[in-house]
């Protein structure tokens, strides 16, 4: 078999094994009050305060008008709030993730979590180690490896202080 073939195979389980993945884990959210969307625009808004819609648009590669309704929502929801520091450029407003956003996020990410775990606590030792790898490869194919090796830090040091 070659290896353009094996590829074009592998390329097109991965995509429907991502959409399966995608459609569980969005599962998750039902009765949270968030939509899969919403969650991610507000773990975007936690990890990095302060960022405008114009960026969270680039960031989730939508029009910067439905960026904007996404996050008048999410601000009518309490969920959202403008960033009460000044900002450089009197022109830009910044977001801030509110208290109640972040519980809700919370939630999600920990009932996500869960369901994840109950899964990969059934595979055996190697499974979990190919897994790791399949994980590594992932992050390196969406140029999140930079990103996710930083949270992986800053989650380790905080889990490591008093």
């Amino acid at each position: 078999m070659d290896q353009g073939r094996t590829s074009n195979e592998l390329a097109h389980r991965l995509q429907r094994l991502v959409l399966r993945l995608n459609r569980e884990l969005r599962a998750q959210n039902a009765g949270a009050g968030a939509s899969n969307a919403d969650a991610v625009l507000l773990a975007e808004v936690r990890h990095a305060p302060g960022l405008g819609v114009s960026e969270l648009a680039a960031i989730e590669n939508v029009a910067r008008s439905v960026m904007s309704e996404r996050v008048k929502r999410l601000q009518r929801a309490g969920l959202i709030a403008l960033d009460p520091r000044p900002q450089r450029d009197r022109r830009r407003v910044g977001l801030v993730i509110t208290e109640a956003g972040r519980e809700l996020l919370e939630f999600i990410t920990a009932r996500r979590r869960a369901w994840m775990v109950e899964r990969l606590t059934a595979l055996s030792d190697e499974e979990r180690r190919a897994m790791e790898l399949a994980v590594v490869s992932l992050e390196r194919i969406t140029g999140r490896e930079g990103v996710a090796a930083h949270r992986r830090a800053v989650a380790a040091k905080r889990e490591s202080q008093p």
